[in-house]
């Protein structure tokens, strides 16, 4: 890709507006005012964009035909050096850019008047890697081939000698995939291996780059053996009466509380519902007729796994099928940027639905909650989630959790301990949540949780409770 470049271009997500000439509701992203985005991206697609702001508006909007590549709030763009030459003429006529070129595995605002070159925006431009992302060619509206994806390095001390193949680049969206193919992870070097003659075909296929692999240096195969090693030796299984620092500073903390401060749960089995609070968010859009409102989302690691939302049924059952089938959404508040919510780039049919149609009205409201919500996985690892009324409800809901998912028997008057080790352990801890969502992430490690009940009772924290 010498020959092509790569562009973000900041905008607050697509919004349905009013064409001023047509006077029909359309899809539109927003831009800010006083920025040069919106000269540059009509500059840059020519026909297949238009401006479509009212006179009154306090944004720019512009309607694009084609495919688009929204990350993060940016919109992306594969662009030649002709291209990028006509881009920084545009942004050198206002006050800011706010366009960014991916140069040297770093983001570089446009030159502008307030910067004549191009400057580090820190913290005010993109945060991410387009590494594996794939762009839209704007003179043509088609998406480009993923950008410099996954390579690969080996290492082979002889021709007698396993290779190594080292794969770098923008790994994790495939990890999984990896792993199904015997790649590691070295915690150390953070990055994913794989021991053997030829890599297997379906990792082979992530390769974005074809060239020969490169042979490493003596000097840092013998730094990554060493990060090999020491990852080994942290693989060892720990002796029975060791327990992870982690666990044990979380035993520690809470044996040092006061006994007050563990509040005792009540143990009642009277099942109550809980209202769950809705607060206007924003707009959600995403190619859709009609508006649909956000009452709040909870957010994990990238993945919604929570949505509250309100508005016509065919516009939102549409919201409903484009998470359903792994594409992306984008909330869009007011006075904020986009946020964008997604069950993760190949997952599909993650979603569970609970609706209520007011037909009189013409007005639906749907809740769609992850998978990983409503059906925990129990088999050993992996996420769930509990709503949290108040710290009495969640260590309730937590220590039927941990119930389902140790082999060893757990009492309701370990509940407070273990909903408070376990924030310590940080195997409970807060979800990126908006709406006045109160939402809990709850790793689910089996070895993590049985070594904080064993730990506990070994340190006296918890006890089994006298028989009758």
């Amino acid at each position: 890709m010498t020959d092509r470049h790569i562009l973000a271009i900041h905008t607050y997500g697509a919004q349905r507006v009013k064409d001023p000439t047509t006077h029909e509701v359309i899809s539109a992203y927003k831009i800010g005012y006083t920025s040069a985005a919106c000269d540059v991206l009509l500059a840059l697609y020519g026909a297949k964009a238009r401006n479509v702001s009212s006179p009154q508006a306090s944004y720019r909007y512009v309607q694009i035909d084609g495919e688009t590549s929204v990350r993060h709030g940016y919109l992306l763009l594969d662009v030649t050096p002709q291209e990028l030459a006509q881009a920084e003429s545009v942004a050198r006529r206002f006050h800011r850019a706010a366009v960014y070129l991916w140069q040297a595995d770093s983001w570089r605002e446009l030159p502008n008047g307030r910067c004549p070159t191009y400057s580090d925006p820190g913290r005010a431009g993109p945060g991410f890697n387009p590494a594996g992302l794939r762009a839209v060619i704007p003179v043509t509206g088609a998406k480009a081939a993923a950008v410099d994806g996954i390579r690969v390095e080996t290492v082979q001390h002889s021709t007698d000698t396993t290779p190594w193949h080292w794969l770098l680049g923008d790994t994790y969206p495939v990890r999984e995939t990896l792993k199904r193919h015997g790649a590691r992870f070295s915690s150390k070097r953070r990055a994913w291996y794989y021991i053997g003659r030829e890599l297997p075909e379906p990792i082979r296929a992530l390769i974005a780059d074809s060239t020969p692999e490169p042979q490493m240096s003596p000097e840092l195969v013998a730094l990554i053996e060493d990060a090999l090693a020491a990852d080994d030796a942290a693989a060892i299984p720990p002796a029975e009466d060791a327990t992870p620092d982690r666990i044990q500073a979380a035993i520690e903390q809470v044996k040092s509380w006061p006994a007050p401060l563990i509040p005792v749960t009540s143990t009642s089995q009277k099942r109550e519902l809980t209202t769950i609070t809705q607060e206007f968010v924003g707009e959600l859009t995403g190619s859709i007729s009609g508006n649909v409102w956000c009452y709040g989302y909870a957010i994990h690691e990238g993945v919604c796994v929570y949505l509250s939302m309100g508005g016509p049924r065919m516009a939102a059952e549409a919201i409903r099928a484009k998470l359903s089938k792994g594409e992306t959404v984008n909330c869009v508040p007011f006075d904020a940027p986009a946020v964008e919510l997604t069950a993760g780039e190949g997952n599909s049919g993650m979603y569970a639905a609970f609706t209520q149609n007011i037909p009189e009205a013409r007005f639906m409201t749907l809740i769609l909650c992850h998978d990983l919500l409503v059906n925990p996985n129990y088999g050993g690892q992996s996420t769930t989630f509990i709503f949290r009324s108040d710290d009495a409800q969640a260590a309730a809901h937590l220590k039927h959790h941990v119930t389902e998912l140790v082999n060893v028997p757990v009492f309701d008057a370990w509940s407070d301990y273990l909903y408070h080790a376990g924030q310590a352990a940080m195997l409970v801890r807060p979800t990126r949540a908006a709406g006045g969502i109160d939402l809990l992430t709850v790793t689910l490690d089996r070895d993590d949780w049985t070594r904080l009940i064993t730990g506990g009772l070994n340190q006296g924290v918890i006890t089994l409770p006298e028989s009758t």
